[in-house]
């Protein structure tokens, strides 16, 4: 395999999976290193031999940063088309019907891009809080519609709550209240009431009113929030890829200046974002829906509406782009087909060829099992949760070995979220 450092444009293309492998190349690294954010247990014992920088360089070059780029250019395109459903919506233009697909389309485009990023989470992803993640997509969200419903008509009104002490200012409602969440209700929910069971004076005549103003009020939230999204990813984009983005200091590590001494460190750093699989994904998103061992809103059984993205029934799809960007960071499979050095083959240099072969085969379980979902993650539970539960085993071989023999194979560190999660 030759390894290439050429890196092209951002395609808008929101799969990015490819295929092949790399091959190792080897180097040795010294010891004694210290952990940068003292967020992991132990400091890791660094293997003997194995270019560690090599593979910093094509996670980043190859697979993150492009992901990152990819969704900045996919929240460019729904702004665009947001505004342009909206201004069709107010001049009530005959191909509205043509225009709001087209708007639904690029929110199903920015979140599909957006959780590839959703699983490469590190450096400005994870600082304050998530803050910044937040604002573009929080789930599962603390608020309910009813917050959005709220947002709708104070934006409108151009105060919160008619106090005009109070002029409303989307950068600083809470992320509940915005990102793709909010834009997900406001284009996908087919109906025009609102959802709070008890109502302020600002959202009183809201049923009232008639249906278009309902649709235009909505819309034009719509446009504000969608613009607030393209806002957020310039940030993300410009704090990981600028001058000094996050992206340098991953690549420049053992230089001075970077904040990882080595590049283990820094290869550290890019693993624990691989655990989003564990709380997220296979308890957030697949075990509290079927009610396996995590209460949701039904109980302990399954539940449709705790599904991730259940209005635009997305859910399933979600699934499917974190498990690809697993397996994108895993293989180093990204942009550049022929650059693929990814953890598989640092965990050949480790003698975990068993380890490789077994976390693969779970990710092509897992694919191949929603793949053969006839209908939507929310409809599975509905009918039937064998081939989710299905899934969520699946999910889980890999979550076992990561947590366990390829943090030691790799002499890496185990996350504190994932530190007690024994299941």
């Amino acid at each position: 395999m030759r390894v290439s450092t050429r890196l092209s444009a951002a395609a808008f293309a929101v799969a990015l999976i490819l295929s092949g492998c790399g091959e190792s190349t080897s180097s040795s690294q010294g010891s004694g290193v210290k952990d940068n954010d003292n967020s992991g247990t132990d400091n890791p014992t660094l293997p003997t031999q194995f270019d560690e920088a090599a593979l910093v360089a094509n996670l980043v070059n190859n697979v993150l940063t492009p992901a990152v780029t990819q969704f900045n250019e996919l929240a460019v395109t729904q702004q665009l088309e947001v505004a342009n459903y909206c201004s069709g919506e107010k001049n009530s233009a005959q191909n509205v019907a043509t225009l709001k697909q087209r708007a639904q389309d690029s929110w199903r485009a920015a979140m599909m891009g957006w959780q590839y990023v959703e699983l490469m989470q590190v450096g400005p992803l994870t600082t304050n809080s998530k803050e910044l993640k937040n604002n573009i997509y929080v789930w599962p969200a603390t608020g309910s519609l009813c917050d959005i419903d709220l947002d709708v008509v104070y934006f409108e009104a151009g105060v919160i709550n008619g106090n005009s002490n109070n002029p409303y200012d989307i950068t600083q409602r809470t992320a509940n209240r915005k990102g793709l969440t909010a834009l997900e209700h406001l284009l996908f929910s087919t109906n025009l009431a609102h959802n709070c069971s008890t109502v302020n004076d600002a959202l009183a005549p809201w049923n009232n009113r008639p249906d278009q103003e309902k649709r235009v009020a909505r819309c034009e939230f719509a446009t504000a929030v969608a613009k607030d999204i393209e806002g957020h990813s310039d940030t993300l984009l410009t704090q990981w890829s600028g001058d000094n983005g996050y992206a340098k200091q991953l690549l420049n590590a053992g230089q001075p200046g970077s904040a990882f001494d080595t590049p283990h460190l820094a290869l550290n750093e890019i693993s624990k974002a691989l655990f989003y699989m564990t709380e997220e994904l296979k308890d957030g998103k697949i075990a509290t829906p079927l009610g396996l061992g995590f209460p949701n809103a039904c109980g302990l059984e399954a539940c449709p509406e705790a599904v991730e993205s259940p209005i635009a029934e997305h859910s399933k799809k979600n699934l499917l782009a974190n498990i690809r960007a697993f397996r994108n960071i895993f293989t180093g499979n990204g942009q550049d087909p022929e650059n693929t050095l990814g953890f598989d083959d640092f965990l050949e240099a480790e003698e975990g060829d068993e380890v490789k072969a077994r976390m693969l085969a779970g990710l092509d379980a897992a694919e191949a099992t929603l793949l053969a979902m006839t209908g939507s993650l929310k409809a599975e539970l509905a009918t039937s949760a064998e081939q989710v539960t299905q899934a969520h085993s699946d999910v889980k071989k890999v979550t076992d070995d990561l947590k366990t023999e390829f943090i030691e194979k790799l002499a890496l560190e185990l996350p504190k979220t994932s530190a007690g999660d024994n299941d």
